[in-house]
């Protein structure tokens, strides 16, 4: 499995490892190909002009690993990847108009390269109701305003598009999470999940909607 993202997918991918070893899944790679607040446009971008600028996560054993100053096409070619996810940076995931030409401009790129893989999507969560992170005053500052737009986003700009073989819902796990006891105390920032519980139902959102298995 190889991510394009950023510090979202680098949270939702912290225990994926273990959660798929933990399945008896064998041969387990992951990739995870980063530069921070990332958006598609950039990817697209970098992409296509393979811009060694991305710190090149891989765990093959249960511990991650990085290489910094890597091209996105070497990614690509390192391994017989069979599932590739996307998504689009945080701050502009509930902005449609962010989406396109670049999605069908990566995605005609990644299957350029790597023919056989499946594409998903990562469909981000909504800041916590208190950020103060740059782009929530996008959506009033409001939780279930971004995540409506974001919900919003997939269902129009992403599920429309061919090749997207299927849907992340980690923003609707971590939205449902927050019903719960826990509340509104997902993040340790306000919008990066808490290395426990918030990264750990990312990671079984991830096992779940790319394997089928139940939890």
């Amino acid at each position: 499995i190889l991510a394009i993202g950023n510090s979202f997918s680098v949270d939702a991918m912290e225990y994926l490892w273990g959660i798929l070893d933990q399945a008896g899944y064998e041969s387990i790679t992951l990739g995870n190909l980063y530069i921070g607040g990332c958006s598609l446009e950039t990817h697209a971008n970098n992409f296509k002009n393979n811009s060694a600028s991305y710190t090149y996560y891989t765990n093959t054993t249960g511990t991650w690993s990085n290489t910094k100053s890597y091209a996105p096409l070497n990614a690509l070619k390192a391994h017989d990847w069979d599932i590739i996810t996307m998504q689009q940076a945080s701050g502009k995931s509930g902005v449609a108009s962010t989406y396109e030409p670049y999605l069908s401009d990566l995605m005609a790129i990644v299957k350029a390269n790597c023919p056989d893989a499946e594409l998903a999507w990562h469909m981000t969560w909504a800041y916590q109701g208190n950020s103060t992170h740059n782009d929530f005053p996008t959506y009033g500052s409001n939780q279930m305003t971004m995540y409506n737009a974001i919900v919003s986003a997939v269902k129009n700009n992403v599920l429309t598009v061919d090749g997207i073989n299927g849907i992340i819902p980690s923003g609707t796990a971590i939205q449902n999470l927050r019903t719960s006891g826990l509340g509104d105390t997902l993040t340790a920032d306000g919008y990066h999940l808490k290395d426990t519980y918030g990264d750990y139902t990312a990671a079984l959102t991830w096992f779940r909607a790319l394997t089928g298995e139940s939890l």
